[in-house]
């Protein structure tokens, strides 16, 4: 009940700035923009051109233009494409799954979750908010009057229509700030995330792909093969300059510098990587 209710509130404050709506970066007029939106997500594990993942999101994409004919509504049409892509692609929670893991077998998490609603609002012409929190993301948007919330791990309740009621429950005393952790992964969000942060942040595509390789740094660094880890949070840094991915870099550079395993050449090479993604950044430096 208490994450409903975190979700309902930020809805609210995202309602009551909604003349500040971000535009989606683009807004697809085919079914080719919709793959192209896609396969940054398959690319983390070269699956990008795999036509078993693309064909399996079009077969999606034809079923949803079909409701949209029999739609009345807008309400009733985003309702359609939430619960429809849910019984399509979204089956068993994961809080770390990939793009890849889930158009294969249907696990996810909150991250491919939202990627594939904004991509489909993307392909239907709707703008939207993808919204970042520490260690979650979901999707906002307005339609005319009204306000709306994708919350991919609901499976039963995560279409919300936000309304004034919620203005009542930002004056619950347990509504409080939290810092940010430089390997809270996106998805983290049943066991860690209990209060609500005091500020999000709202993303396009690229930088949610950008967090999908976030997470997989984090998971590499902790398995201590520091060089894949590395690898993927340049790719991270690349997508998303942000300050999540800045972190993770130095603990992973200051690793590789100090791990015995790794030659000298190779430690040389990690570091100019390095210098060179984040030249003219504000970082600490490496110690």
């Amino acid at each position: 009940m208490k994450r409903w209710i975190i979700i309902w509130i930020l809805a609210f404050t995202l309602t009551s700035t909604k003349g500040q709506e971000v535009k989606s970066t683009s807004i697809p007029s085919n079914q080719t923009s919709a793959i192209q939106n896609l396969k940054p997500y398959l690319a983390l594990h070269n699956l990008e051109q795999d036509t078993f993942f693309t064909e399996k999101f079009e077969r999606l994409i034809h079923k949803l233009e079909r409701l949209k004919s029999r739609k009345k509504s807008d309400y009733a049409f985003l309702k359609a494409v939430f619960y429809k892509t849910h019984t399509s692609l979204l089956h068993e929670y994961d809080r770390l799954a990939t793009m890849d893991q889930t158009l294969a077998s249907g696990k996810f998490g909150c991250l491919t979750g939202t990627a594939l609603y904004a991509i489909l609002l993307d392909y239907f012409g709707y703008e939207y908010r993808i919204i970042e929190l520490p260690n979650h993301v979901f999707l906002h948007l307005s339609v005319n009057d009204d306000s709306f919330v994708f919350e991919s791990t609901l499976p039963f309740g995560g279409f919300m229509k936000t309304t004034a009621e919620m203005e009542k429950l930002l004056e619950q005393p347990w509504v409080n700030y939290r810092r940010i952790s430089e390997l809270s992964t996106v998805g983290d969000w049943f066991q860690d995330f209990k209060i609500v942060p005091g500020n999000y942040k709202t993303i396009d595509l690229n930088q949610l792909a950008g967090l999908q390789y976030f997470n997989e740094a984090a998971k590499f660094y902790l398995n201590k093969d520091y060089k894949t880890a590395m690898d993927l949070a340049l790719e991270a840094y690349a997508l998303y300059p942000s300050e999540r991915n800045e972190k993770i870099m130095q603990l992973i550079i200051n690793k590789i510098l100090r791990y015995d395993l790794i030659k000298q050449e190779l430690k040389s090479e990690y570091l100019d990587k390095y210098v060179t993604s984040v030249k003219g950044k504000k970082l600490s430096q490496t110690k």
